[in-house]
């Protein structure tokens, strides 16, 4: 890899390649501190409580939304930390909130703290950003330890935000009694492992994603597409392609694909699937058959092949919990270099700023 890396004068790329490293740091960094954490996340939750990002950070806390309903039955609110202020009824019962950002710096993350305290709620922040506004200002803080990331569009900081989310809900379900030791021990050691499951997803995969983008030509509209714990990776697979590439690109649930936006699929479209084997295979053959026969390209990763007329198909064999994580690296690349293909540079998006103020 890091042969790999010395060819690249990107930023971005750079630092996708230091994902493995950054979620081994991400991992040893917050198993000791889990279980005290979370012990007083449930001392202090008053029945439903809130999770909160922007923009990446907002679709870090949608997999953690996912995760702690999917293993312990509890739906956490997760909310656009700018709308939080707006939204959190003063007459609230105070609970807990979780907010999640890279730098902690941000106004928006920054002022749901405030008022969330203000409110009297337990705050967690979930964030890259020692010494930050968001940490100073919270109750407990889980780092991210990504390191530096010098890029605009968020990469190692998105995977590890998504590791440490991912063994929170993991400790959270099993201190309530919903995750029994065994099964606690089995995706802890999964989550342990991302950092290898991405680095095996990268050097398998960053030259095919180059030559794909190669031959796919122009592609003037991008749409990301997963469901269940990939939905919010579609979400924030579309993101990467605004952000980098300056073109239409959204994410939606796989089949909420077809109540409208396949109007748009066509010659110089792109589709990019998110699969796995735990999930209906034979819906995303049709959706992305569909797509075909409408003359859009399609790209399919999944954790193991499938018969399907697709232009490009990777498989990542990792359990469906870490798929998130291990996947994540595919439509980063993706961006990458579709954003070199139109002669934009990927790392400083003329209009947009790293912390937004």
């Amino acid at each position: 890899m890091e042969m790999i890396q010395s060819e690249f004068q990107h930023n971005m790329i750079r630092e996708i390649l230091e994902e493995p490293t950054a979620l081994e740091r991400a991992y040893e960094g917050n198993i000791g501190v889990l279980g005290p954490v979370s012990e007083r996340i449930l001392r202090n939750c008053r029945g439903n409580f809130y999770v909160t990002g922007s923009g990446t950070s907002f679709h870090a806390c949608l997999s953690f939304q996912y995760s702690l309903f999917q293993m312990a039955g509890v739906y956490p609110t997760a909310m656009f930390a700018s709308e939080f202020p707006t939204w959190i009824s003063d007459h609230i019962q105070p609970t807990v909130l979780i907010a999640v950002s890279q730098s902690g710096e941000s106004s928006d993350i920054v002022n749901a703290v405030k008022k969330a305290g203000d409110l009297g709620f337990y705050k967690v922040a979930v964030t890259n950003g020692l010494g930050s506004q968001l940490a100073k200002l919270s109750d407990d803080v889980l780092y991210t330890y990504a390191g530096e990331e010098a890029a605009l569009a968020a990469t190692k900081t998105y995977v590890t935000q998504l590791l440490v989310l991912l063994m929170l809900s993991t400790a959270l379900s099993h201190l309530m009694g919903k995750v029994q030791r065994s099964q606690y021990n089995m995706s802890m050691d999964h989550l342990k492992h991302a950092g290898a499951f991405v680095k095996k997803t990268v050097d398998s995969n960053l030259r095919r994603i180059e030559a794909f983008v190669a031959r796919a030509g122009n592609i003037d509209r991008a749409f990301v597409l997963g469901s269940g714990a990939l939905y919010p990776s579609a979400v924030e697979g579309a993101l990467k392609i605004k952000e980098t590439c300056t073109i239409p690109s959204e994410g939606f649930a796989l089949r909420e694909f077809l109540h409208g936006p396949i109007q748009l699929a066509g010659k110089e479209s792109l589709t990019l699937v998110l699969g796995h084997s735990k999930l209906d295979e034979r819906l995303c053959v049709d959706v992305m058959t569909k797509v075909k026969n409408f003359g859009g390209k399609v790209l399919y990763v999944s954790d193991r092949l499938v018969e399907a007329q697709v232009d490009e198909q990777m498989d990542i064999d990792v359990p469906y919990m870490v798929s998130p994580v291990a996947f994540a690296p595919v439509f980063q690349i993706l961006s990458y270099f579709l954003a070199l293909s139109k002669g934009l540079n990927p790392d400083s998006p003329e209009k947009l700023s790293k912390v937004v103020k």
